[in-house]
């Protein structure tokens, strides 16, 4: 996953933090300033009257500043009611360093340059948060029945804000331009762009990168199936000990614990379902085109060839119009024709890494649309992928970070598979 390193918003709450004497003016101000930001695209606006219409915990939501050793940038917290941002990494925005929560909390709440520069950047962690809070809202039991985060909440909260990023980015495409061609990132951007420049015309396969970092990488979030399972048997467990012990008010509460979780898994199924299906097919397509096109510009041309001749090949099944198709073919066609020259005037001058990303870029590409492979690169690539195997190797044998990993290992494999026999470190 492209991008599956960068650090991720979680759900989970942080234990209790001391109050500061800034806080309640601080959240009031950077809670109107977010909401502005929000506010300046449709995704935004959209989600922010769904709150409005959930009842009175947004009226109440607080945003505040607290530090946390987690890799998270921020977190929603349903029993403080409060979207928290972690201070350590305001700090490495803002390249500062040795402040304490309060003076971090005081220098924001005094310093509208300071908040402006900070929520104009870190604007999509905020949406995805408040994402979380809203669906808290609309399932107050489920995080307490389920026993865990609930993994489908991801699922709506990465497709919010990918919209969201979407809409900004086509509105103003100058960050975007900075990112891609590498001239700028931040912790903020490269968080907001993690997913977006992921895309893929394919719901599921965004679906499955999502579940294999939450469920798999970071550990502490269930799928509902898996809430479901796991509460039956504990209802199951309690029934035979109430039996047994004369308790029969536990099994019952345990029983209609059960039944609010299965309500709420049936609910939320059929909603994201209906989300997925009106929002996927037009949104995936336009902003394939709109990042290929950009990565084009730039000349990212393995960015480029993923959004456009890959997607390309596999546009058929998924109902755009023949304008996007007949796009999508023609940027895709440029894509293969404007990497193969590059490759050809620079390889010389590329390290490594961005070499075998290149060739396997338009090796990818050449295949997933039918084309050959260019011959007069054929012997770059032969010499290039043993050399690439064996860096990401290297890499994967020493990384512990589970996104890193999976990019690490993701191109091992790749790279192994089109070498000879590989032994992979697991």
């Amino acid at each position: 996953m492209r991008g599956a390193y960068l650090f991720l918003a979680l759900l989970l709450a942080p234990a209790a933090a001391l109050a500061y004497p800034g806080d309640a003016r601080l959240s009031a101000k950077l809670k109107r300033e977010f909401e502005a930001a929000v506010s300046s695209a449709p995704a935004g606006r959209e989600l922010l009257g769904r709150l409005e219409k959930a009842g009175p915990g947004y009226k109440d939501l607080r945003v505040l500043v607290r530090r946390d050793p987690s890799d998270s940038l921020a977190w929603f917290s349903s029993d403080e009611n409060a979207v928290y941002f972690n201070s350590r990494f305001i700090l490495k925005f803002f390249a500062a360093k040795k402040f304490k929560d309060s003076e971090v909390v005081e220098i924001m709440r005094g310093n509208k340059e300071v908040r402006t520069e900070f929520v104009k950047y870190a604007a999509p962690v905020f949406l995805h948060e408040l994402v979380h809070a809203l669906q808290c809202y609309l399932y107050p039991e489920y995080r307490r029945d389920a026993g865990g985060n609930p993994l489908e909440f991801e699922y709506e909260a990465y497709l919010t804000e990918d919209i969201y990023v979407h809409e900004r980015m086509k509105a103003a495409p100058a960050l975007l331009k900075g990112f891609v061609r590498g001239a700028y990132t931040d912790v903020y951007t490269a968080n907001a762009f993690g997913s977006y420049l992921a895309l893929s015309l394919d719901p599921e396969r965004y679906r499955e990168k999502i579940r294999k970092l939450y469920e798999d990488g970071l550990g502490g979030y269930l799928s509902i199936d898996k809430a479901e399972r796991k509460k039956k048997n504990d209802v199951e467990d309690s029934r035979i000990f109430a039996l047994a012990a004369g308790k029969g008010k536990e099994y019952a509460a345990g029983s209609a614990a059960l039944a609010r979780l299965q309500d709420q898994k049936e609910a939320f199924a059929v909603f994201l379902k209906e989300f997925y299906e009106e929002r996927w097919p037009a949104f995936s397509a336009d902003a394939l085109l709109f990042v290929g096109g950009i990565a084009l510009e730039e000349k990212n041309y393995p960015l480029a060839l993923d959004c456009l001749a890959v997607a390309d090949a596999n546009a058929a099944g998924y109902g755009l119009s023949p304008q996007a198709l007949e796009a999508l073919k023609t940027k895709g066609a440029v894509a293969v024709l404007e990497t193969a020259s590059f490759i050809r005037d620079t390889h010389k001058k590329m390290g490594l890494e961005v070499l075998s990303q290149h060739l396997k870029a338009l090796e990818k590409a050449c295949g997933a649309t039918g084309r050959p492979f260019p011959e007069d690169l054929s012997g770059l690539r032969a010499k290039t992928y043993p050399e690439a195997m064996a860096y990401y190797a290297k890499k994967l044998g020493v990384e512990r970070d589970p996104g890193r990993r999976e990019y690490y290992r993701e191109n091992l494999d790749y790279f192994a598979a089109h070498t000879g026999p590989v032994t992979v470190p697991r």
